[in-house]
């Protein structure tokens, strides 16, 4: 693990570039940068870089921004019977909020049918993260969980906490795919959490749009009902979105790959975003400096390529946005003017972490109230 990133980073109100034109543009002529990501993707031998490592954080109050860690991660159906520390760094790293998305969460999608319960998963959490932080909220839909913790400095302002969840399976019953979500006011600002696990196929993109399209509607107005008939302010949004490259790539292919940038340039997500064709055209996104994290083996950084080959995707991903209100302040200025409260600080995944065929992506927020 590194504990600086040898990408360049942008200043605020910027702090982490984004996934869009201009800086994919950018990014993809540096003969440097290239050459890095490259030797990641061919080797898959990528080390994340967790920021303010080492920053030990005085107690919570309102003249500080919230550090807010965000983690998705496809898990295959397991629990790891390893430590995570490696995932959260707890013993050196402060967030005052941790916010944890799983699909394939504890046990696989079909078992899941019949049980649904991620209480093991859920005290695996707890103990890693100790007893300075506390679960605010959590739920479940068949093999999808979300859990919201919060430091306990921050938990005396936080409350109305309130859970959903939204089948998009089989006969729009089953919840194989679909997603949930978890709401909460902190400081009278109302964040909204969403995890999704969306259809799978490398000619799904048209449908996985659909989905994710009727699951921010259906959300939007659940919380808009929860919450006093007042929007959210801020919207994280966790999942396996599937997205795959647009290419034909074999096993054979595969092994000697390395542009890096010619793979992320033909993202099925991507694409779509920048063609508007969706309403994650809305959402923003980090700059993709980590390989492809699906489809890999269990146990090792390497791509699968026997006979349960897949075409590699960026699957595992994590979107956002702010519900910039109309205010008296707003009114007086375009939206574009006003500055965001919601700041992306960094954007990883972290391929230490094995036992699944994915491997888990992070982001790390900071957020003014």
């Amino acid at each position: 693990m590194k504990t600086h990133s040898v990408y360049p980073l942008i200043e605020d109100p910027l702090p982490f570039p984004l996934f869009n034109d201009n800086f994919f543009s950018e990014y993809s002529q540096d003969p440097k940068l290239i050459g890095s990501l490259n030797q990641e993707m061919l080797h898959l031998n990528h080390k994340c870089s967790y920021k303010w490592l080492n920053q030990p954080r005085n107690e919570w109050n309102f003249e500080n921004d919230i550090r807010m860690l965000v983690i998705t991660w496809n898990m295959h159906g397991m629990i790891p019977n390893h430590s995570l520390k490696r995932l959260f760094n707890i013993d050196i790293l402060h967030h005052d909020l941790i916010v944890v998305g799983t699909q394939e969460c504890q046990r696989s999608i079909v078992t899941s049918i019949f049980c649904e319960s991620k209480s093991e998963w859920e005290v695996k959490l707890q103990n890693e993260l100790g007893k300075s932080y506390i679960k605010v909220q959590s739920a479940s839909l068949n093999a999808m969980h979300i859990i919201v913790f919060a430091h306990k400095s921050l938990i005396p302002k936080i409350r109305n906490g309130k859970s959903y969840t939204f089948s998009q399976g089989f006969m729009g019953i089953v919840g194989n795919k679909g997603g949930i979500a978890v709401s909460i006011n902190i400081n009278e600002k109302i964040f909204l959490f969403i995890n999704s696990h969306l259809e799978s196929g490398q000619n799904s993109e048209s449908k996985r749009q659909t989905q994710f399209s009727k699951l921010e509607t259906h959300f939007e107005s659940q919380v808009f009902s929860n919450h006093n008939q007042i929007q959210y302010d801020y919207l994280i949004w966790t999942g396996d979105f599937n997205s795959r490259i647009d290419d034909r790539i074999s096993p054979q292919t595969i092994r000697t790959h390395s542009d890096f940038f010619g793979w992320l340039g033909k993202d099925q997500m991507y694409l779509s975003r920048r063609n508007k064709l969706n309403y994650q055209s809305q959402f923003q996104e980090g700059m993709i400096f980590f390989p492809p994290t699906y489809k890999l083996l269990q146990y090792y950084n390497s791509w699968a390529v026997d006979q349960d080959f897949r075409v590699p995707g960026w699957c595992d991903r994590i979107l956002f946005k702010e519900n910039r209100k109309m205010t008296m302040q707003s009114t007086q200025q375009s939206f574009q003017e006003m500055t965001s409260k919601l700041k992306l600080q960094n954007y990883d995944a972290n391929f230490d972490l094995l036992g699944s065929d994915h491997r888990p992506v992070f982001a790390q927020f900071t957020i003014a109230l």
